[in-house]
């Protein structure tokens, strides 16, 4: 008995979606001139130790002709994988680079400035993967700053933040208190450029981008930040916090000497994966409206 198989017609948006996954997974080289032969690769990969012993070991264990194999019979070598948490193997170079940041940030005294610093600051890593610089959207100065945690794919090509399925859902879920990106709030991330695959930022990352985030603080003077996510909460109040538990608690960070209220609340995306918490995330938002109205109501 034959075995039929079903067949799919093609779908132009199918497939644009399919590709747009695969970007968000990290992967770019869609296409390639010729094919490729991952079990031979794998092979060469398993058999490079055996050639890459140090000549003297063996020269012991080889007869003298031939001295060494001919190098087309030689395995491919593969190819070196940069660090997961390059800033960490870094060391001096790294402390060096995040000095560099606090000056550059420290001789900006305009939001433009310091873009313009940001775009020209290349001791993060990130930057060498990522298609654009993410800087802020919003006006300046602004009452309320929202600072999220880093720029996923959308973010990415778009080179602004929160426009992705997050971003569109934090704006429709803060148009309920009556608030635009257009005209009421600045905003913002942690880390200015998209981590390879969407991982976590790692501390290395976050201390070099720290000095322009403060600074973007600084200048935009904001009477209230709303930290989108556990990373932004950890980075502006503690690095031990537990956002899931500290969420909707008035926390404050000083900027240039004034203590600013920080309200921590759960990221857009992390509400995608997990709708049921929608609830916690809203009550968060009304304690944002409350203040608006009424500053004093921190102190409650």
């Amino acid at each position: 008995m034959s075995e039929t198989h079903p067949t799919t017609a093609f779908d132009p948006a199918l497939w644009a979606e399919a590709v747009a996954w695969q970007q968000e997974c990290g992967v770019f080289d869609l296409l390639a001139e010729a094919p490729v032969d991952a079990f031979a690769a794998r092979a060469a990969v398993q058999a490079a130790p055996e050639t890459t012993q140090p000549p003297a070991i063996r020269a012991e264990n080889q007869p003298k002709a031939p001295a060494v194999a001919s190098p087309t019979t030689a395995p491919p070598k593969s190819p070196a994988r940069p660090a997961v948490n390059q800033h960490a193997r870094r060391g001096l170079e790294a402390v060096a680079d995040i000095a560099e940041a606090e000056k550059r940030a420290a001789a900006c005294s305009t939001v433009d400035e310091l873009k313009a610093a940001v775009n020209a600051f290349d001791g993060c890593l990130l930057r060498e993967t990522a298609s654009h610089t993410v800087f802020g959207d919003g006006p300046v100065p602004s009452d309320i700053m929202i600072i999220g945690e880093a720029p996923g794919g959308d973010e990415d090509r778009q080179g602004r933040p929160f426009v992705g399925r997050s971003g569109q859902m934090l704006d429709h879920m803060l148009s309920y208190i009556g608030l635009a990106r257009e005209q009421d709030f600045r905003i913002t991330n942690i880390v200015f450029w998209r981590p390879p695959g969407n991982r976590k930022p790692n501390a290395g990352e976050v201390a070099l981008c720290w000095p322009f985030t403060k600074r973007h603080i600084e200048l935009v003077k904001p009477r209230v930040i709303l930290a989108v996510g556990g990373l932004a909460a950890q980075t502006l109040i503690d690095p031990n916090l537990r956002i899931t538990r500290e969420r909707g608690k008035w926390r404050s960070l000083d900027v240039g000497g004034s203590a600013v209220p920080v309200l921590p609340t759960l990221h857009p995306a992390y509400l995608l994966r997990q709708p049921v918490n929608k609830r916690e995330a809203w009550t968060d938002l009304l304690l944002l409206q409350q203040f608006l109205n009424d500053p004093e109501s921190t102190k409650a």
